[in-house]
């Protein structure tokens, strides 16, 4: 969202509120007035993506931060302190609700050895797979199988009772020696 969008944005529901121009002026002032904080903010947090987001959820934290501003809730703080530690914790939350919805939508599928259709290995592949477990020790012949119906390798150390660590290593191991046999055709 612009600048202007934001504050066009106050100043509409300032004036829901009673509050004449000259208010609406002086907190758009305000705020301008703090960017430089939100910037260092965002910068003391190590915010490098959407800095356009994160500066618009700093500006609405200075316009709540000011809006609700009295001696009382600020327990003693400055006008500059209550609204910075407004500021940094809104930024905080920001980057918990943006990691957690990333980390809950983000696909985590574990790559199998070919090209899959749908979800599933095509039948040629599978055979093909299945046949090059001679080539395989147990453990990374236990992997191979387990993958190719479908289990992560969470799931396959569950499984087996092996860390998830382990597994990885036999997939590891499994991938280079199939690397090795199809590479070598």
């Amino acid at each position: 969202m612009p600048q202007g969008a934001l504050y066009s944005t106050i100043q509409s529901s300032g004036n829901k509120r009673g509050i004449d121009a000259s208010q609406d002026e002086a907190m758009n002032e305000k705020i301008k007035d703090y960017e430089p904080m939100i910037y260092s903010i965002m910068k003391r947090l190590n915010i490098q993506y959407d800095q356009d987001d994160y500066m618009q959820v700093g500006r609405m934290a200075v316009y709540n931060a000011l809006s609700t501003f009295d001696d009382i809730a600020a327990k003693g703080a400055t006008e500059s302190q209550f609204v910075y530690t407004r500021i940094h914790q809104r930024l905080i939350d920001e980057i918990r609700r943006v990691s957690r919805y990333t980390n809950a939508v983000s696909v985590t599928s574990d790559d199998l050895l070919a090209e899959s259709v749908g979800g599933r290995l095509d039948n040629l592949h599978m055979m093909e797979l299945e046949s090059a477990r001679g080539l395989l020790g147990e453990q990374e012949g236990l992997w191979l199988a387990y993958t190719l119906k479908g289990y992560s390798v969470r799931e396959i150390a569950g499984a087996t009772g092996f860390s998830v660590s382990s597994v990885k290593n036999w997939r590891a191991s499994a991938r280079k020696k199939l690397r090795a046999v199809y590479d070598g055709e």
